[in-house]
């Protein structure tokens, strides 16, 4: 017994010292600093005070809380959360670097935007101005970080100060001693009219302010702060509302009574202490009109705040996005725009076309229903008769009337309001609205916001189709950039591999022509011969995707030019495709190689077969006459080496598989290729055709609705068509002289000689121009045709044939190369150049080229030696 009284004593008192405790209540302390209104240490009475103060003394009064205010700098106030000498701190913004000892509460307590002001003296725009300035900030203050990462997101060089309060920075900006300082919008716009700064429009991005504690401590003080915040800010009424209205207007101006009331009312007075009879009648009468003049003077003030309300909303929301674009700026909108208007739902949608008719695509929303990225049409909304610079407003019923809506069918709308955004030339590329659940009672108010807001979004929208464009346009010319240097590549692969293949036909003709045509080896050398020529069809080929092919051009009808290769069409495709013309009559020629326009022709036709497949379609060849403007081959062809003018469509559609977008992107591509054993040169050799017809192109796709490719060639208007028939050959007459043979590979000089030998041509060798040019001078008498390559070291022929032929302008020169005949000599036609001959060549075709000029030659000496 006497053992267990001392601790049932000691018990006793400890229960009643918590109940002494709690009868005191928790002691809470609470960091304050200067941020007014919001929170700041009264100079005179030294009380804490702000609309903080109130929020937390609302919140101490139902927990029991007992709070002690603890002074000193923002800073400050941070540090002693950190070490626990404060149990809290307000106008904390969450960061990650913050999060990592402090604790956040759930509810936002307030949302701000960082301000910038400058001294009269300093001019400041934009955030360039910012440049070379002195800019205060106080340490540890988002607002003052925001800046900073922006200026440095821009390169912008400017000297931060750092200051204990935002109210010595706007002491800082009104002496001179800074140029510039940033403050938060809730302490800027209560103190600023205290200084003599001048707020600029450098406003920079919003966020929400928290209460904090310590990590890990003081979770219950954040719990009642949240359950405080979450149904304040629900409630209009509450006293969440009335702190932040009564402080944050507590510099405004308020309505004053008439200045004739105390006159009327000293009147009043007069009148009664000369007519006591009358003083009934005269009380009633000035107590009615104090009445009425109170109720307006109310009915004043209430509209006046509204306005003042609605005006701070204008500019908290313009300001809020003006510093954002693309997705963000959207995003930021719509939020605000919600906040000002009190709509359940806001959206931006931009518009695009499908199948031929407008549709809807939605870049952002605020409220359920209405994803980013839903699509819908146009048809069967508010806006499809959306007038430009017009609105659409359904005031009530607003789902009823558009049940085919489905964006307004999953809000269930009641009230809806939208407006037209449009480009600089008048065209509707997008909405912006806002939708109510329940009807709207003042549209007019919401027309009147939606028109301010949807001038900026239209702008933006406006920015943003540009920068598509700027970005369509640089990956344009990086696919022209990176087709040129392919076309580089495969001309000089090309090139090089008719070298190889000049020596092989040069000495393959020679073994033809001396062993003895009943020799079994000539089937073998005919089969070598043959394999050669493929070869030399694909360096073709790869000529022809560089744009250097062979052309021999002539003046074509293109229906003429399909009508001769029908059945050869017919042959190279699926049994079970159809072929199909429809040949437009009476077309203006056109300037081409027929080989090569047979060639296109075929690949096109051939590639449609495999479209088809095992399936059964319709291939169809049509042709057409058009007249192509400027402003047509920029918005189509563009890209394209074309220029206005008549132009012969040659068009090959079929009814196959189609292409998606990601192989349409790439058919262009040498090696390229879907089918199993194709070697992806088809469309990159009918490219380069193109490019050297100066034609153009275009195609059209779907997968599963088959691909059509639509090819413009221009239009000769006046020309006659190459007919079929030639003269002739005249009997071929021996040959004889000396040929000059310039060329810078062995292989080829060696074959060469051994060709020219054959036909009875003696054969002097220079293997570039510097030495051709040496050997001419000593024996020019005695030559009597020059053969010479145009690509050679130190001189090529070019050079060499200008002063060979300025020197000796009668002496025949006979131009070589692996390229195309107008890619090699255009520039030498009329200029004395005696023949052009492309590698590889045989023997027989060696003999062609230059046989006229070697009889020309040999004529000209015996015209000499009979004078």
């Amino acid at each position: 017994m006497t053992g267990g009284f001392p601790s049932r004593l000691r018990a006793l008192l400890l229960a009643a010292a918590a109940l002494a405790a709690s009868a005191a209540g928790r002691p809470v302390k609470v960091a304050v600093f200067t941020h007014v209104p919001a929170i700041y240490q009264d100079p005179v009475d030294r009380a804490a005070k702000g609309f903080f103060v109130d929020m937390l003394a609302e919140v101490a009064a139902r927990e029991g809380w007992e709070l002690e205010y603890v002074p000193g700098t923002w800073a400050q106030g941070l540090d002693r959360v950190r070490k626990g000498e404060v149990d809290l701190i307000t106008s904390a913004a969450r960061t990650p670097e913050r999060e990592r000892y402090l604790a956040f509460g759930q509810e936002a307590s307030f949302t701000v935007w960082s301000l910038v002001y400058a001294n009269p003296g300093v001019h400041i725009g934009t955030i360039l101005d910012l440049a070379g300035k002195r800019v205060g900030i106080t340490p540890g203050d988002v607002n003052g970080a925001h800046v900073r990462e922006l200026c440095d997101g821009f390169k912008i060089s400017c000297t931060f100060v750092p200051e204990d309060s935002f109210e010595e920075i706007l002491q800082g900006v009104a002496a001179g001693r800074l140029d510039a300082g940033v403050t938060p919008s809730t302490f800027g716009y209560a103190r600023e009219g205290g200084y003599k700064v001048i707020r600029t429009p450098v406003v920079v991005s919003p966020f929400d302010l928290y209460f904090a504690t310590a990590l890990g401590r003081n979770a219950d003080l954040l719990a009642a702060l949240d359950r405080y915040l979450k149904a304040g800010k629900a409630d209009r009424g509450s006293t969440y509302h009335a702190a932040v209205d009564r402080w944050m207007f507590a510099h405004t101006s308020r309505a004053v009574l008439p200045s004739w009331v105390p006159t009327a009312l000293l009147a009043a007075g007069g009148l009664l202490v000369t007519a006591l009879a009358a003083v009934q009648v005269f009380r009633r009468r000035v107590q009615a009109a104090t009445r009425r003049i109170v109720a307006l003077n109310r009915g004043l003030e209430h509209e006046l705040a509204e306005r003042r309300r609605t005006e701070s909303i204008i500019f908290n929301v313009a300001s809020g996005v003006s510093s954002s674009t693309g997705e963000t700026f959207f995003q930021n909108l719509v939020t605000y725009l919600a906040r000002a208007t009190g709509a359940d739902f806001t959206y931006v949608s931009e518009t695009f076309t499908r199948d031929g008719a407008t549709w809807l695509r939605i870049l952002a929303r605020h409220g359920e229903g209405g994803a980013p990225g839903t699509e819908y049409p146009l048809a069967g909304t508010p806006c499809e008769r959306l007038a430009p610079g017009g609105l659409c407003t359904y005031p009530a019923g607003v789902a009823s009337r558009f049940p085919g809506s489905a964006p307004l069918q999953d809000m269930g709308a009641e009230g809806f309001v939208g407006a037209p955004l449009e480009d600089a030339e008048g065209r509707l590329k997008g909405v912006l609205a806002v939708a109510t659940r329940r009807p709207i009672q003042d549209p007019a108010e919401l027309e009147s916001l939606l028109k301010i807001f949807s001038s900026r979004a239209s702008a933006e929208l406006q920015r943003r189709l540009v920068e598509d464009e700027r970005l369509a346009m640089e990956r344009r010319i990086q696919h022209s950039q990176k087709l040129e240097s392919l076309g580089v590549l495969a001309g000089g692969i090309a090139h090089d591999f008719n070298n190889l293949l000049t020596a092989v036909l040069g000495h393959l003709s020679l073994a033809q022509v001396k062993l003895d045509a009943a020799s079994p080896a000539q089937v073998h050398l005919d089969a070598m011969e043959r394999i050669v020529h493929r070869a030399s069809d694909l360096t073709r080929q790869m000529l022809a995707y560089s744009g250097k092919g062979r052309f021999v051009v002539k003046s074509h009808d293109v229906n003429q030019v399909i009508r001769e290769m029908t059945h050869l069409l017919e042959v190279s495709i699926s049994k079970k495709a159809s072929l199909r013309l429809d040949l437009a009559p009476g077309l203006p020629p056109i300037e081409a190689d027929a080989a090569q326009i047979q060639q296109v022709v075929l690949n096109l036709v051939t590639n449609a077969s495999d479209a088809i497949g095992d399936a059964e379609g319709i291939i169809r060849v049509t042709t057409a006459f058009q007249t192509l403007d400027t402003a047509y081959l920029d918005q189509v062809l563009q890209g394209q080496a074309m220029t206005p003018g008549p132009f012969v469509i040659l068009e090959v559609g079929d009814t196959g598989c189609g292409m998606t977008a990601e192989v349409m992107a790439r058919i262009f591509d040498p090696f390229f290729t879907t089918k199993p054993n194709g070697h992806g040169l088809g469309l990159s050799a009918i490219q380069g055709i193109l490019r050297g017809h100066r034609a153009g192109m275009r195609i059209y796709s779907e997968p599963g609705r088959g691909t059509t490719f639509k090819v413009f060639f221009p239009a000769t208007p006046q020309g006659v068509v190459a007919g079929s028939s030639e003269a002739a050959a005249p009997a071929e007459a021996p040959l004889s002289g000396t040929v000059l043979l310039v060329d810078d590979e062995e292989i080829i000089t060696l074959a060469v000689t051994g060709m020219l030998d054959a036909l009875g041509l003696q054969t002097r060798v220079a293997h570039n121009g510097r030495e051709a040019l040496e050997l001419f001078r000593r024996e020019r008498d005695h030559l009597d045709l020059v053969l010479m390559d145009l690509t050679m070291p130190q001189m090529d022929g070019r050079e060499a044939f200008r002063a060979i032929h300025a020197e000796a302008p009668d002496l025949p020169v006979v131009l070589s190369s692996g390229y195309n005949e107008q890619e090699s000599i255009q520039e030498f036609i009329g200029r004395g150049v005696a023949g052009f001959l492309q590698k590889p060549y045989t023997l027989q075709a060696l003999a062609q080229a230059i046989r006229p000029p070697l009889m020309r030659r040999a004529a000209q000496r015996r015209t000499q030696e009979a004078r």
